[in-house]
């Protein structure tokens, strides 16, 4: 835990800096690469403590970026909209980011308990069946390196670095 802490907060700091260097897509997909190669020898070794800290390492300091990002882009994407249509939308944006983030974590617990059910999980238990290991070595592995890759081919589409050139651009 102090490990992935120190990691989300370098992240943090290094954000901006590394935004500025590389441009938000690139810092986006330079996030979303990391999570995902931190991801591999977890995902081959889950029980390799090496693997478990590299994992918590990795996925700290890559999400604390994309987090960021994520934030800075909801900001931009209020100016976009000013700057097209006149009209200044910081609350319709954060109210629809809040719900989506909101929306997003119940999935993922729904996601998690129904796997974790269905895979015999009884917290009673003093040793947890194989199946339920291996469900929750594929939740904390497989499918967030598969989120992540997901993130990775969004991002590379993403334009908004583009629509924020030419806004400023117009104006100079």
């Amino acid at each position: 835990l102090a490990a992935f802490l120190v990691a989300s907060v370098a992240a943090t700091i290094l954000a901006s800096p590394i935004d500025r260097m590389l441009g938000r897509r690139k810092t986006m997909i330079f996030s979303a690469i990391i999570h995902i190669l931190g991801k591999v020898w977890f995902v081959l070794d889950p029980y390799s403590m090496g693997a478990i800290y590299v994992n918590g390492i990795t996925v700290s300091f890559s999400m604390a970026l994309a987090f960021v990002c994520f934030n800075t882009n909801r900001n931009n994407i209020a100016d976009l909209v000013e700057w097209k249509n006149g009209r200044r939308i910081d609350s319709l944006v954060s109210t629809c980011d809040n719900l989506a983030s909101k929306l997003a974590k119940a999935g993922a617990n729904l996601l998690m308990t129904g796997a974790l059910a269905a895979a015999g999980f009884n917290a009673e238990l003093s040793v947890q069946p194989e199946s339920a290991i291996n469900t929750i070595n594929a939740l904390l592995g497989w499918v967030p390196m598969l989120v992540a890759a997901l993130m990775l081919v969004i991002v590379c589409f993403h334009p908004i670095e583009k629509d924020m050139a030419a806004m400023r651009a117009e104006r100079g």
